[in-house]
């Protein structure tokens, strides 16, 4: 049966002992006439009796979703039979008279018809049905409830019972699945097809009073139209043992089947056990479980396992309803395989051979958001229920939202609070949910803000319920306040007009941050304009000019209104100071987004900071986790090819794994702490074909299931959270996350610092800075403006679009910052203004103009430089364009040269030609890599020096260096290995080591994976684990003993770790080398970013003719030209004049006249190639490596 879901090369194999088996038969046949005698074939290496009776017969779908297609082999082994629409009308017929309804040939025609008006007339929808298997369902019911009717009233004629039972039937079954707009057009159709009815809810008093019992308990607010839907999925679950819940996300869905579990016990006190599996967290053999090729062993997986404790009923489990929920997206590749599990079948076929019944006290649940790519043969099988957008409402959430805060006890034991201290704080919590109960549900201020907000355009996509919990979690974070304001003033605590004043106003606060804080800064300002504008109920500050309400805080000590700005403190920093990343200058900006992510991080719900890269994302969570001890922070960096084993791997290095009576559980080593897991760039894997991120998935099933499978157990988290960082869906290479999962994640959108807050930010680290030159110090000002200004024109001029490496963020201030000071500490003499602006004026060089590609655009940067400069610095600045007369090239060339003699003899015996951009480079990767955390990605062709170079630099300044060894069998596994090598060289010994990475050393993308967390982190999660970790944690107790650290506590692995990280970020130096003909070099910015954002990029290009020139000079200068040279007189006519940059090199005119034709041969073949590519797509790349071989 569905033949073609095998794959291709299985069907393949299966076609050769198909042919077997038919061989067999067919010599058989002549050598026995008779039949009677069985003769023996080989199959797959085993011989075994033919039985003469044999037959293969095979079903398939041809073209469907996750269908293969027949190889031709295997066609030509079968003949095919078209199959045809079946006669409905007729197999109805036969089925009622089966059920015993005796007007079954009118009501057969009845029935029919409906389903061809429903299908024909109905809106298209992926869920819906109207074929064979639906029409079945509905007739067998019909049977059933028939026998009932018949039961309970003797008086009422049978053929008025029986229309009247198959009508209840259609509801039951149809009605469930519609959305709200068929719904009317169904009850037309029906009224025309059987005159005189009406749809009727589902009659189930006693259910339904069980059902709103039970929600209420849970905090659900149990309306009509849920409870209604609660009580179709009971109908649905009488007709079909599979049953799919469909709705956007937020409906009820996973609330109506937990309550029903519930509900269902209390009325026949059989109890329900539900086991929630995420099909898509997991990998398909993980879910079914595998075949072991060698010895044929079986190994179940989660569901089959889950299915066998069933059968086997040790623990009593054939008296309980059983109901396995997969609550995942709904595709092919999982869902095809329990075709045979949802229909009358209602049977498992294991690839060992078993067969698994499904008993009939064990349900399918599917719950999805959408029915997208799930096939037609899946969704027949499955009973329906749909959720519609209104079947939960925002009064219904509001009310919700506040019961849960209300029975929240969780304060109580986190501030140790006494029995009178506790009974105070209700009293306030009582009051305080009071007033704002009393303004949510009577001025409308909440409903009519949320739409507003909801017309706006947000930085990811939005729902209601997503804006509500971001605004209710804000406003708990007001209790939070209270405690604290009770804690410290016990004599009297907050109450009367002070807790009035102060609830209603946190209210708005809590609003405008709940829903704005996903907009960006000018659709806040619209929210907080329209908010100020409708809003008469609540004092509101007077706002100054060119101010909003986001520039207010609410403060607890009086209730009252403040600026923001009044509680930026000014902070002096020491020179040293400048170096630390750690170090956070406060601005509005900051201050406010840290108040929000406090309110968000108490709930330890998710939470995703969004935004451009370098905007201070990072930088604003760990310095807000910094100021709450009970946190614990473990970073991951996400990249394209993530999956959830990331997340394990940071699980078994941070958590420790508990047997409890509960079951397993998994928590943070340090007791008491919660550990945040920062996943970074956390919209970057990429989807499947089906449009599902598994590691997302994942994290959607740790929030909201509290726990995951491991081992065929379930593990229960505990005191663990998530929260991420990464930047708009909208730029490249990103993807839009999953609404499941950001509904339960607020959303705060993090801005570049404006232009205010970068002068303020880093004139802070520049006055820092200037107090190694006290005479300067008064210039902190103007050097700021001038930096802000450099490099907010350049982010404005060069854009990813035109490269994609033009990526600028204050990083690069932040940089110039720290280059300044490096370069400045160690002088033995004050430097005068004229020296600093020089100073200033090659840093910017270095870090804007040495990424650009074209002449043109280096020439704007190095002008645009100047004249910022000139304009800041005025008289101070006329010698800038002298700056390189503090070294001179040709002394530089010959210091180079002298170690690079040295450097061929000790290291690399391959002759170098020290040209001018040589000499450049070589400053740049000696620039970077004499820095704290300097990174550098250098792009060029292949040949052009990127390796060799970095190599000298890294010898002259006695680092190590470090390259993969490349070989045919070189794995994910040798590269790890040698990461730990690398990493412990540089955390326990102490050694400065210059890691050089191709692009072509990334074999896979988990290659590159690491290495983004390494830049980012200074760590890879999951590299030490179990033993090696042990021997790390061992290794670094000796570094801290060895060199009289004190402030490293030896005993705690995690202060260890955390000094183990910080080594490696100031001993590891990464060099990644690409070239930009590749093809890969334009993704690499999409899939792993943090090449581009912690790297300083030099662009290398490819040789000047100039350089080529200078090489080819070089290098034929020892060719024995004989007298030759003095009959050459100079170049013939039609030479061409592109190689003759060698005019200015010094040799007879005939060796000039080689070195022209060496370079003019070159560009030939460029323009050749050039041509080829233009007229016939076929591209030859050319390098400096292929112009050294030539000469």
């Amino acid at each position: 049966d569905e033949f073609n879901r095998l794959e291709e090369r299985v069907l393949s194999a299966v076609s050769q002992q198909i042919l077997t088996i038919q061989a067999g038969l067919s010599t058989q046949k002549k050598q026995h006439t008779d039949g009677a005698k069985t003769t023996r074939i080989e199959l797959v290496g085993k011989s075994v009796h033919l039985h003469p009776d044999v037959g293969i017969f095979v079903t398939m779908n041809p073209g469907y979703a996750g269908r293969s297609n027949l190889p031709d082999n295997l066609k030509q082994l079968f003949r095919s039979i078209a199959m045809v629409a079946p006669d409905r009308e007729l197999i109805a017929q036969v089925m009622l008279f089966a059920q015993g309804i005796t007007t079954a040939e009118f009501m057969a025609t009845k029935v029919v018809l409906l389903f061809n008006l429903c299908h024909d007339q109905l809106s298209k929808q992926p869920h819906y049905d109207f074929g064979l298997r639906a029409l079945k369902s509905v007739l067998v019911s019909a049977g059933h409830v028939k026998r009932t009717l018949t039961a309970a009233a003797a008086a009422t004629s049978l053929a008025t019972i029986e229309a009247e039972a198959l009508i209840r039937s259609i509801c039951d079954t149809v009605v469930p699945k519609l959305v709200a707009s068929d719904v009317s057009i169904f009850e037309t159709l029906l009224q025309g097809v059987f005159p005189g009815t009406d749809l009727h809810p589902v009659n189930e008093p006693a259910l339904r009073a069980k059902i709103v019992e039970v929600a209420t308990r849970r905090q659900f607010v149990p309306h009509d139209k849920w409870v209604e839907k609660a009580l179709q999925l009971y109908q649905v679950m009488q007709l079909r043992h599979g049953v799919m819940l469909v709705g956007q996300t937020g409906m009820g869905k996973t609330s109506a089947w937990t309550v029903l579990v519930d509900a269902l016990e209390l009325v026949d006190g059989k109890k329900g056990e539900a086991y929630v599996i995420d099909p898509k967290a997991i990998s398909k053999d993980h879910l079914y479980g595998t075949l072991d090729n060698t010895t044929l062993e079986w190994s179940d997986g989660i569901f089959t396992h889950v299915l066998r404790q069933v059968l086997n009923n040790v623990r009593g489990e054939s008296d309980k309803r059983h109901w396995i929920v997969f609550d995942g997206d709904v595709d092919p590749e999982w869902a095809e395989n329990l075709n045979s599990v949802l229909d009358d079948n209602r049977l498992l076929t294991l690839p060992s051979g078993e067969r698994l019944e499904i008993p009939p006290n064990v349900w399918i649940i599917m719950e999805t958001e959408t029915l997208q790519y799930a096939t037609l043969a899946t969704v027949s099988r499955c009973g329906m229920v749909w959720f519609a957008h209104d079947t939960v409402e925002t009064c219904h959430l509001i009310d919700h939202l506040v019961g849960k805060i209300a029975r929240d006890t969780s304060l109580r034991s986190f501030y140790s609070m006494q029995d009178d201290e506790w009974t105070t704080f209700q009293a306030a919590q009582a009051t305080y949910l009071d007033l704002v109960r009393g303004v949510l549900l009577t001025s409308g201020l909440v409903t009519t803000c949320l739409d507003f907000a909801l017309s706006l355009p947000h930085i990811m996509q939005v729902d209601r319920l997503r804006l509500l919990v971001s605004m209710f979690s804000l406003v708990s974070k007001g209790l939070v306040h209270i405690a604290e304001y009770t804690e410290v003033h016990t004599d009297f605590s907050m109450s009367g007009p002070h807790l009035q004043a102060f609830a209603l106003k946190w209210l708005v606060f809590s609003i405008l941050w709940g829903f704005g804080g996903s907009l960006d800064n000018p659709n806040r300002v619209k929210l907080a304009q329209f908010l100020t504008s409708i809003n008469t109920a609540i004092p509101l500050p007077t706002l100054p000019t060119d101010t909003t309400l986001l520039d207010f805080e609410v403060q607890v000590k009086d209730g009252e209104w403040k600026l923001w700005s009044y509680s930026v403190p000014t902070i002096d920093l020491d020179s040293h100071r400048v170096l630390s990343t750690d170090v956070v200058v406060a601005t509005v900006d900051t201050i406010r987004h840290v108040e929000v992510l406090r309110g968000w991080l108490h709930q330890h719900r998710p939470l995703i900071l969004c935004g451009p890269p370098g905007s201070g994302k990072t930088m604003t969570l760990t310095s807000t986790l910094n100021s709450l001890p009970e946190f614990e922070l473990a970073s991951l960096n996400f990249s394209s090819g993530t999956t959830p084993d990331l997340i394990l791997k940071t699980f078994g290095q941070y958590c420790v794994y508990k047997k409890t009576p509960q079951g397993t559980v998994l928590a943070p080593h340090t007791p008491g702490k919660w550990l945040v897991v920062f996943c970074d760039e956390i919209n970057l894997p990429q989807a499947d074909k089906y449009g599902t991120q598994r590691v997302i998935t994942f994290l959607r099933q740790l929030v909201e299931q509290g726990g995951f499978w491991k081992d065929k157990l379930w593990v229960h988290l505990e005191r663990i959270q998530f929260v991420g960082a990464c930047n708009p869906p909208t730029d490249p290479g990103r993807v839009p996350l999953s609404s499941r999962f950001l509904r339960h994640a607020p959303v705060l959108f993090v801005d570049f610092p404006a232009y205010s807050s970068l002068k303020q930010i880093y004139g802070t680290f520049n006055r820092a800075l200037l107090k190694l030159t006290p005479s300067l110090k008064a210039y902190h000002q103007p050097l700021t403006d001038a930096m802000v200004e450099v490099y907010m024109r350049n982010q404005t001029q060069f854009t990813a679009e035109a490269q994609p490496h033009y990526i600028y963020s204050p990083r690069e201030l932040s940089r110039w910052t720290r280059a300044l000071y490096e370069a400045i500490e160690p002088l033995e003499f004050e430097m005068d203004i004229g020296t600093l602006v020089k100073l200033v004026f090659h840093e910017s060089l270095r870090l804007f103009m040495d990424r650009l590609v074209t002449p043109a655009d280096q020439a704007w940067c190095a002008q645009t430089s100047k004249d910022v400069l000139r304009q800041h610095f005025a008289g101070a600045s006329a010698s800038m364009a002298k700056f390189y007369a503090q070294a001179t090239t040709h002394d530089l060339r010959k210091h180079i040269e002298a170690r690079l003699r040295v450097f061929y003899e000790e290291e690399l015996n391959v002759p170098l030609v020290v040209f001018d951009s040589v000499i450049d480079h070589v400053l740049r990767i000696d620039r970077v890599l004499r820095q704290p955390l300097g990174h550098l990605l250098l792009v060029g062709e292949s040949g052009a020096g990127k390796t060799v170079l970095s190599r000298f630099v890294s010898w002259m300044n006695g680092m190590s260096v470090f390259q993969i060894k490349l070989t045919t069998h070189y794995t994910l596994a040798n590269f790890d290995d040698d990461l730990r090598i690398v990493l412990k060289r540089c955390g326990c010994d102490g050694e400065r080591i210059c890691f050089i990475f191709d692009e072509s050393n990334a074999l896979d993308a988990a290659f590159l994976e690491r290495m983004n967390a390494l830049l980012a982190s200074g760590e890879v999660p999951g590299l030490f684990e179990d033993e090696e970790h042990v021997a790390l944690m061992h290794a670094c107790r000796e570094a801290v003993r060895r060199d009289n650290i004190t402030s490293v506590e030896s005993t705690d692995d995690d202060d260890l770790f955390k000094y183990f990280t910080s080594q490696v970020q100031r001993n590891l130096h990464v060099v990644f080398t690409m070239n930009p003909a590749s093809g890969d070099f334009q993704s690499r910015s999409k899939t792993s970013p943090a090449l581009f954002n912690r790297c300083v990029v030099d662009w290398f290009g490819t040789w000047s003719d100039h350089a080529l020139a200078q090489v080819a000079h070089e290098f034929t200068m020892a060719l024995d030209l004989g007298h030759q040279e003095q009959t050459y007189d100079g170049p013939a006519d039609d030479m061409g004049d592109e190689g003759w940059a060698a005019a200015a090199i010094g040799g007879s005119a005939f060796h000039k006249a080689i070195v022209a034709s060496v370079v003019q041969f070159h560009h030939a073949v460029l323009h050749t190639m050039q041509r080829l590519a233009k007229r016939h797509a076929k591209h030859n790349h050319i390098s400096p490596r292929d112009y050294l071989e030539f000469i």
